[in-house]
């Protein structure tokens, strides 16, 4: 956490330049706009916190965590209906099941908050991404994913172990490190082939897997088969990836045919999007690809992609883009049909990325020599 807390401190120039009261400057400016959204932002997340202790009952998935983390305690059976969860965070559940109910509700609702917060640089911006908004009051669990990504993003392309630790927090819920461990697979591959020596990012995912996942087989030794015994079932309502949606409403119950046309347009969109990229797909392209096309992503899953809205366009983007999915919370929220406006935010934001580095290309192309374009396309995170 000392490097997220370092990450938001800026140096202070050696010989700062005051701005006089009667200069108006724009960063005092700026300052007072961004503290004021932020309070008025934050209003409705801290009512709700305070209902749900007041009224001492949270969120539907919340209180089935806290009921899964129970059982674990009181040594009941972990794994049933609606336990689809790997035992770290069963043990997660666990720890917060034993906490003061006002404690438990307040952390556990306000920490995903705080750290998409954190990690934006303490923009309100942030504050009005409905999948946020979603995650919040849905009382969801991909907190650890989020920050996860958030540092394994950061480090992707060095040689430093640190991105690797970051890799195997994300994995403590799975099905939202596949498209981060494969980018990081096709990294190792490479780096491999130059050095002919396994890369330290390997060493360290794989020390922080284990430190993750070997504690449970002392309490379930066998919680690997009761965890995949029970899979959690396809669920329009809350899956975020519109073609995987989109084939369910057509084809409710699925069949071969199903995965066969999963499988063939998310490799055809994969193709486009690898042309689209000059042949080297970056990490932020590939994790919107994959909240597109992936079956295993959840509406919730989306504040994963809070890490890469860094420029002012995208954050505005992305905003806009939810707008729909606000409507839904707000005024249906009990309506699923109404929940594939989900769905509209990952392809809306890999259109816009894709268009907007064709379009620099473009320039770069028309005002390069011919003899170094070729210099000026490498993998980037976009």
């Amino acid at each position: 956490m000392d490097e997220l807390q370092n990450h938001f401190t800026e140096e202070a120039p050696e010989n700062p330049v005051p701005l006089s009261p009667k200069s108006n400057g724009v960063p005092n400016t700026r300052r007072t706009a961004k503290a004021a959204a932020l309070l008025l932002l934050i209003i409705p997340y801290l009512l709700y916190v305070g209902f749900v202790i007041r009224l001492d009952r949270g969120p539907v998935d919340y209180e089935t965590f806290m009921s899964i983390g129970h059982r674990l305690v009181s040594g009941q059976k972990v794994y049933g209906e609606n336990s689809y969860y790997p035992m770290p965070y069963v043990m997660v559940f666990a720890v917060f099941s034993v906490l003061p109910r006002p404690v438990s509700m307040a952390v556990w609702l306000l920490s995903p908050v705080a750290t998409a917060l954190a990690i934006s640089g303490w923009s309100p911006w942030v504050l009005a991404f409905a999948p946020l908004f979603g995650h919040f009051v849905g009382g969801q669990s991909a907190v650890f994913s989020m920050l996860g990504f958030w540092g394994y993003r950061r480090h992707a392309t060095s040689q430093k172990a640190r991105a690797g630790l970051w890799l195997g927090l994300i994995l403590i819920k799975p099905q939202l490190g596949v498209v981060p461990l494969a980018y990081a697979i096709g990294q190792w591959v490479r780096g491999y082939r130059q050095t002919k020596q396994v890369p330290r990012q390997f060493w360290a995912f794989l020390a922080a897997t284990l430190i993750l996942y070997l504690p449970g087989f002392a309490l379930i030794p066998d919680w690997p088969l009761q965890w995949l015994g029970h899979p959690r079932p396809l669920f329009a309502r809350a899956l975020a990836g519109i073609v995987p949606r989109t084939l369910l409403l057509l084809m409710p119950t699925p069949t071969v045919l199903y995965w066969l046309l999963l499988a063939l347009i998310g490799l055809v969109l994969l193709a486009i999007v690898w042309l689209f990229e000059q042949r080297q797909i970056t990490l932020d392209v590939l994790m919107l690809w994959g909240f597109v096309v992936s079956p295993l992503v959840q509406d919730y899953d989306l504040i994963q992609l809070v890490p890469l809205l860094e420029s002012d366009w995208l954050k505005i983007a992305a905003v806009l883009l939810s707008i729909p999915l606000w409507v839904v919370i707000v005024f249906a929220y009990g309506n699923d049909a109404a929940w594939f406006a989900v769905t509209l935010i990952a392809p809306g934001l890999l259109f816009l990325i894709l268009v907007s580095k064709a379009k620099k290309l473009k320039r770069t192309r028309q005002v390069t020599p011919p003899e170094t374009k070729d210099l000026l396309i490498s993998p980037g995170q976009g």
